[in-house]
């Protein structure tokens, strides 16, 4: 059901290594405060006021502590309302249908203020979270996402979803070197990518890492995360991008496609304060947690005939549905 007005709230689906920064820098130049997937830094973090924080309180620990709280002094009325804010996005993510205890492990899950989120605001909507936060995720998977999400959605049109995907061929090549340490700030907080880490430094050479990479069914960014997202390309209430299209000249795209894709996305967002020829300029951001080349096509360069061949019997049908063939 299509809404307007500016969104208030946002969830951007990126597939990992497909230019999740690139949508980061353009949340945050709409205003947004971005939460999720993503390196969250004090200068990105939602803002959240008093009255915002005792309801999210009244989420996690009932009416009655939230009163508590909302009676300490402020550094401690903030610290706990800040943990309170964290469990019911964790428990959120658990809604979302996200793998936490293969990312993150099963004691952040089984931490007794994110039960007693999950517990508590089982009932409750995605309406009920903070307004103007732009949740960042690498999957949406519909079987696995809350049925009442589903419906919320379905009926209000709210929030606003996003997806966010790039030549499957590329996100292979990125998630490679960024395993190798080419980004030279360290992995990501997924702790399942220390293993496959592990795997590609015992090789002598990008080649044999890349083969290993298209022939393993368990490496991450295969063609199975690009056919479970898929639904999103035809829902008619979602804002489909691209990589190739946000990135601009400085990763060998065009000014022109990225203006069109940033008020396209800014328009579904009803988020039109400044003009995109303002915005685009901002987006491509060399200091990003895990960047490193960010350009269209840079798998060409590298890729030997096998390689190819490869990709081809992994990514076949995927690289005709998404366009890149």
């Amino acid at each position: 059901m299509p809404t307007s007005g500016r969104a208030s709230r946002v969830i951007v689906i990126s597939l990992m290594k497909s230019g999740t920064h690139l949508v980061k820098e353009l949340m945050l130049a709409l205003g947004y405060g971005v939460y999720g997937h993503v390196r969250v830094t004090p200068d990105c973090r939602p803002v959240l006021d008093s009255a915002t924080r005792v309801r999210i309180a009244g989420l996690v620990h009932g009416p009655e502590r939230a009163a508590a709280l909302a009676g300490l002094p402020e550094p401690q009325f903030l610290a706990a309302t800040d943990q309170a804010w964290e469990a019911l996005a964790w428990s959120w993510q658990q809604r979302l249908g996200i793998p936490l205890v293969n990312l993150y492990g099963t004691e952040l899950v089984n931490s007794s203020l994110v039960a007693d989120a999950v517990r508590r605001s089982a009932g409750s909507r995605f309406a009920d979270t903070p307004e103007g936060v732009c949740w960042m995720l690498h999957e949406f998977d519909v079987k696995r996402i809350d049925a009442n999400f589903l419906h919320e959605w379905a009926e209000t049109g709210e929030p606003r979803i996003i997806f966010n995907y790039r030549d499957p061929r590329d996100t292979m090549l990125s998630l490679v070197n960024f395993l190798c340490g080419e980004t030279g700030r360290g992995l990501s907080a997924f702790r399942n990518l220390s293993a496959f880490s592990r795997i590609l430094l015992s090789m002598p050479s990008l080649e044999q890492r890349l083969t290993y990479a298209l022939k393993d069914d368990s490496f991450p960014c295969q063609d199975g995360d690009y056919r479970r997202m898929a639904w999103l390309l035809h829902h008619p209430d979602v804002c489909a991008t691209s990589f190739e299209e946000l990135v601009g000249p400085n990763g060998g795209g065009s000014r022109e496609v990225q203006v069109r894709a940033v008020k396209r996305l800014s328009d579904f967002l009803g988020a039109d304060e400044r003009t995109p020829e303002d915005i685009v300029d901002t987006l491509y951001n060399p200091g990003a947690f895990s960047f490193f080349q960010g350009q269209i096509g840079a798998w060409r360069d590298v890729f030997t005939a096998e390689h190819r061949r490869l990709a081809d019997e992994r990514f076949g049908e995927v690289l005709t549905r998404y366009g890149y063939e």
